[in-house]
């Protein structure tokens, strides 16, 4: 059996890896992330609860964030 290389070097590069794919997974809108599930997976095999969260964020889009007021310095 191969022994798996966990050294300090190894670590940080699954780090630097898990930190792009974050980077990337951010970038997808809902739609974008299920066809690329469909794509990866078969259509609509696998990831169930991943499909049905995306499914709903679809459906049912967040509201916009409100931007917050600066307070004034008040002097």
């Amino acid at each position: 059996m191969r022994r798996i290389n966990r050294g300090r070097v190894r670590r940080d590069e699954l780090r630097a890896d898990a930190e792009r794919r974050q980077e990337e997974r951010a970038t997808r809108s809902p739609r974008e992330q299920l066809d690329l599930l469909d794509q990866r997976l078969g259509e609509g095999l696998g990831a169930v609860k991943e499909r049905k969260k995306l499914q709903s964020l679809i459906d049912n889009p967040p509201p916009p964030a409100k931007k917050k007021k600066e307070k004034s310095s008040g002097g």
